[in-house]
């Protein structure tokens, strides 16, 4: 209730009155109408289908892999991660804040890097029985994963009308919890089917390389 509005000289060039009145038909076919919101559509939703796997069975994994206890295998796959992802946001905020004065796309490649750094931490991680590796790479993983968290939203302002950066915001996060969520079901089908969840991490790896993949070939567009 505190805040108000910037003074008219601090605005984003394009934010004139006699832009067409906000409605949300025309949100979604602006929006749906950008290549580049595809893209990270794509990339957030795919993305959603890693965090939740990991977040959703890391437990059990621990527990069976690593043949922890239930406590502590709950412990390590929340405490750790969490701590690190905290830490990860912070990391990826200032390095993109600092190198984006030399280069205009490092808000996009400051999470692509850490999708690749990420994918091969956990696929490590998902192959081995010590639980210094196991947890290490998953804390690598927790840390470089939260690169994106810091950065979704100025992607979006990269590429996204301003007129329509809320409602661009909740699409992807709708679509990425709908499809996060199918993942975690499938994930429970496939233990169900005797598939390993080392396996299922390894799979979570790949898509992490088809996540950065997307936003390397993310380019700010000029936005109407």
């Amino acid at each position: 209730f505190s805040l108000r509005d910037a003074p008219a000289g601090g605005r984003e060039p394009g934010s004139s009155s006699s832009k067409p009145g906000i409605g949300f038909r025309e949100a979604l076919a602006n929006l749906f109408s950008q290549p580049g919101f595809l893209r990270v559509l794509a990339f957030w939703g795919l993305l959603g289908v890693v965090s939740w796997l990991i977040v959703g069975w890391l437990p059990t994994f621990y527990k069976e892999r690593l043949e922890l206890t239930q406590g502590v295998a709950g412990l390590y796959a929340t405490g750790y991660i969490n701590t690190m992802a905290m830490l990860g946001v912070l990391v990826g905020g200032i390095l993109a804040d600092r190198w984006s004065r030399i280069n205009p796309r490092a808000r996009i490649l400051v999470p692509a890097i850490g999708m690749c750094l990420a994918a091969p931490a956990v696929f490590l991680a998902s192959n081995s029985v010590l639980v210094t590796v196991a947890v290490g790479g998953f804390m690598v993983y927790g840390l470089t994963k939260a690169f994106t968290d810091a950065n979704m939203m100025p992607i979006l302002c990269m590429i996204a009308d301003q007129r329509y950066r809320a409602t661009g915001y909740g699409v992807l996060n709708m679509c990425s919890c709908i499809v996060g969520g199918i993942g975690l079901y499938a994930g429970g089908s496939l233990r169900d089917a005797d598939i390993e969840l080392g396996y299922i991490f390894q799979t979570a790896s790949v898509i992490m390389l088809v996540c950065a993949a997307l936003l390397f070939t993310l380019r700010p567009g000029k936005r109407d």
